[in-house]
């Protein structure tokens, strides 16, 4: 048998998986007090959870109108 060139294996690090993607709709907060929307990548921008029209802390999550029918079994 005759010795070859070794073959080298390279392994290559795994591709880093992309950042979730949001549904185009996106998560929207609404302010208790100013009642302005505010999107989840705006809100990430801040350093604290408040609302950055008028400085109040309690937002609330903007739900879909859209009703989930669940079948019992």
């Amino acid at each position: 048998m005759e010795a070859g060139p070794e073959e080298t294996i390279q392994e290559t690090p795994p591709a880093e998986a992309p950042p979730r993607e949001r549904n185009p709709g996106g998560l929207f907060y609404e302010c208790i007090n100013c009642g302005s929307k505010i999107s989840a990548d705006q809100l990430a921008m801040t350093p604290e959870i408040k609302c950055p029209f008028c400085g109040y802390r309690i937002l609330r999550k903007v739900r879909p109108p859209i009703v989930k029918h669940v079948k019992a079994r």
